[in-house]
Parts: structure tokens; sequence; C-alpha cells
């Protein structure tokens, strides 16, 4: 298996009163997005959802929007 086939990339769109994520394989196939409150409790279940995403022995890599506006 390719390197790049063992992961699950996360990119995160950021905004000031919520978030949402977009996964992706590694092939480019959307496999689900996700939209959660910029509050601490939240992120707990922002990460049991990506991790119901995941496949058995897929890492998630996070790429997050840069926030310089803020």
């Amino acid at each position: 298996m390719h390197e790049k086939q063992k992961h699950l990339y996360v990119g995160v769109d950021l905004h000031k009163q919520h978030h949402v994520a977009v996964i992706i394989n590694c092939w480019q196939e959307k496999l689900g997005e996700l939209k959660f409150e910029n509050k601490s409790a939240a992120f707990s279940t922002f990460l049991l959802n990506i991790d119901k995403l995941m496949e058995e022995g897929l890492i998630p890599v996070f790429g997050l929007e840069d926030v310089g506006g803020y």
C-alpha cells in the first residue's frame, strides 16, 4: 500500500461561530462533511465523528485554514 493511502485527509475551514471540515481519501473522493461549533466542548464530538469515518489502519491528517483575519 502506498504511503498516501494510509491517511484520511481532513481539511478544516475555520469561522468565528462554527467550523466546517471536509474529509477525503488519497484519490480526492469526498467521504464526508462535518459542521461543528467553535466551542471547546464541540471538538471531542468532532474527533469522534472523524473516528467513525476511518477504516482500520488509517491515520488522520488535519489541515487548517489560515486564521490571519482573526
